[in-house]
């Protein structure tokens, strides 16, 4: 799958052009940690000013939408807390991002002086964080931080978006998801944009189901037993009451359902 990541450099899109340009998905910045500009330096964590609008108009034209946040945080409790600003500014959108909530590890100001294991803390607290919330998380870094600033354990355990400039095939990692290989031109982008692949036509990228959230039950879905759901409850919503292993409690029938 083609892609593009955007962030407010690209300014106004045209979604539909992007679209219509043979772009499969499209992976927004969302919110950042600590800035690293001089308009951003003193603030603790920001909102991108083109979020909303590259959300909602990535999805209107029907791509697969992911997000990401710019990470800064070099303890713990800072990472647990730019996670918590990042997933909150998310959850008016849920519906609309269908991939991931990425976090960008990459930062030389912020990152680069910690050990690999507390790096690897810090990151760890923020995507368990995305995993409770109810996002599938990703990681994006380069080969340097890969490498070098993150313990070599690290990229058995979660989904990579790799920065790998200049090669003509990535760095080999366990799970790699998503490679940006350079930059080029979009018709509907003026000016440059971050190009990617995506390796995930056929993904598993299971729903993260919350409780509390409503289920509208759809042709082919299925009781933990095995058995089909009966058509008469197809397209009836239900409240969800607990979520465990792949599965669904629904209010008003009482039943677990698979997902």
């Amino acid at each position: 799958m083609q892609g593009i990541d955007v962030s407010v450099d690209q300014g106004r899109i045209d979604w539909e052009k992007v679209r219509a340009d043979g772009v499969d998905f499209a992976v927004v910045k969302a919110t950042q940690g600590r800035g690293e500009g001089a308009l951003t330096r003193l603030l603790p964590r920001f909102t991108v000013s083109t979020f909303k609008q590259n959300v909602l108009g990535a999805a209107a034209a029907g791509l697969d939408v992911s997000v990401y946040h710019y990470f800064t945080g070099d303890t713990t409790e800072r990472a647990i807390s730019e996670a918590d600003y990042f997933l909150d500014t998310l959850e008016p959108y849920h519906d609309k991002i269908s991939g991931y909530a990425a976090v960008d590890v990459e930062s030389k100001t912020y990152l680069s002086g910690l050990t690999p294991a507390r790096l690897a803390a810090a990151v760890e607290a923020f995507v368990q964080r995305v995993y409770q919330r109810g996002f599938q998380p990703l990681i994006y870094t380069n080969p340097d931080f890969l490498v070098y600033k993150l313990p070599a354990s690290f990229q058995n355990d979660h989904d990579i978006w790799l920065a790998h400039w200049g090669v003509s095939r990535p760095l080999q990692v366990p799970y790699l998801q998503m490679w940006q290989y350079g930059v080029g031109y979009v018709d509907g982008i003026k000016g440059l944009v971050d190009l990617d692949v995506g390796y995930f036509e056929n993904r598993d990228l299971q729903r993260v189901y919350r409780v509390g959230e409503s289920y509208t039950m759809k042709a082919g879905d299925t009781y933990t037993n095995g058995k089909a759901v009966p058509s008469r409850l197809i397209g009836r919503t239900y409240k969800i009451l607990q979520v465990k292993d792949g599965s669904i409690l629904l209010d008003g029938i009482m039943s677990w359902v698979s997902t």
